[in-house]
């Protein structure tokens, strides 16, 4: 494989290192035999957008210009359900679609034609990649903790435990419209550390990174968010982090320790932490009817996670009266919603979302619970829209909000 030509003469930031990409790429595409079995599993491919097997061929024998020329790499979910059923993706080597896709995306985010694709795909005028970048070189974050005074919630400036927030008291900002409750999230997660006498750091970080690392291939900025949030937990003594959101958990403990010396703390989602820490065990449910509910597993707490499949199930089945059914599709088998990084909501990753709503609706359930913010906004964007049907068939709803809702608590 060839390195093509870039004309557009404006340099790649310092902390990409070309090169050694390349040679990633290259070496990683000759693991592919051609079994067309990424094809098959891709969301995409089924959608006639983007086939991930063309990508890997094109880079083989084209040159890097003509290999993005062909393929749009802006397009791809990252997903990572292609993994599942490659044969050459094995502890960490081969053909890893989701890794790929990101290596290409930093090397090439700057190329003019590069550039006009990555503005096609972005949704919401590309707000949020906007909100990380003037955060990441800004010396102070938005003050984004108000709701932890109004809440009379019980929280710390220094020590080993801390809550990550993020970007969910923004989301509710700029999504002003939507009728989703973002900050119950953090009230829940909060205020249940506290009837365990826990009272957890919760500092005004910034924005996590994961938009603009995985959306824009921004590797200046996304570090420069990285280092501050590290400097900030460590400054404050922290030790363990509790993540609410699949894509800041994912970012925490897989990207962050990529970019960043000394990201050494213990990352749990919370409802590892809180099967840990018996957090429920002591708590009384208000409701005696039997509630069905269902589960769906984002891509980011999932197959490009770590598998954290188990845990929030497990948390699920500790609450009273609530029936856990599973999708025909789950763990590495989950479908996509079609939405990460806050790029690619279009007409074709609708169909997506109107899927997997349907295997939902399937199972009887009155409830599709979540663990990201992506999904809970754009299946609910869905639900939402102008004579859909489905809206009266089942509510989304975040997994920490419907334990808060259940306890009258957010």
């Amino acid at each position: 494989m060839t390195e093509a030509r870039n004309n557009n003469k404006k340099e790649e930031p310092l902390l990409v290192d070309k090169e050694k990409i390349l040679k990633k790429i290259a070496t990683a595409v000759n693991y592919c035999y051609n079994c067309n079995r990424c094809v098959i599993a891709c969301p995409l491919s089924q959608l006639d957008t983007f086939y991930p097997r063309d990508l890997i061929n094109d880079l083989n024998f084209l040159s890097l210009e003509d290999a993005l020329e062909k393929n749009n790499i802006w397009q791809c979910l990252t997903c990572g359900y292609c993994m599942v059923y490659c044969p050459m993706t094995k502890d960490g080597e081969g053909v890893n679609i989701p890794e790929l896709i990101l290596e290409l995306r930093e090397i090439s985010k700057n190329q003019v034609k590069q550039v006009e694709r990555i503005l096609q795909c972005e949704t919401h005028d590309g707000m949020f990649p906007l909100i990380s970048q003037i955060m990441a070189n800004n010396p102070q974050p938005p003050d984004k903790l108000e709701f932890i005074e109004e809440n009379n919630l019980q929280v710390k400036q220094f020590g080993e435990l801390a809550y990550f927030v993020g970007c969910l008291p923004l989301m509710k900002d700029v999504l002003y419209r939507s009728e989703i409750d973002y900050i119950g999230t953090s009230k829940t997660i909060i205020s249940l550390l506290n009837e365990n006498g826990v009272e957890p750091v919760v500092l005004n970080e910034k924005c996590c990174g994961h938009d603009i690392l995985w959306g824009k291939g921004d590797i200046e900025n996304f570090k420069k968010l990285a280092e501050y949030n590290v400097k900030l937990y460590k400054d404050a003594g922290v030790k363990t982090i509790i993540v609410s959101c699949a894509e800041g958990y994912r970012t925490w403990k897989y990207d962050y320790p990529r970019y960043v010396d000394g990201c050494d703390f213990e990352i749990l989602y919370f409802a590892e932490y809180f099967l840990k820490e018996n957090i429920l065990e002591n708590v009384r449910f208000p409701q005696d009817q039997t509630i069905k509910v269902t589960y769906h597993d984002a891509c980011r707490l999932g197959r490009l996670g770590g598998k954290v499949y188990d845990a929030p199930r497990e948390l699920i089945k500790q609450l009273p009266n609530v029936e856990l059914i599973e999708m025909k599709n789950n763990r590495d088998e989950a479908n996509c919603c079609g939405v990460t990084a806050f790029t690619g909501c279009n007409e074709c990753t609708r169909v997506l979302r109107q899927d997997r709503i349907h295997q939902a609706i399937e199972t009887g359930a009155s409830y599709l619970l979540v663990p990201c913010p992506k999904c809970l906004t754009h299946f609910n964007c869905f639900l939402t829209e102008p004579g859909n049907p489905k809206k009266k068939k089942i509510e989304v709803m975040d997994l920490a909000n419907f334990i808060g809702k259940l306890l009258l608590i957010s």
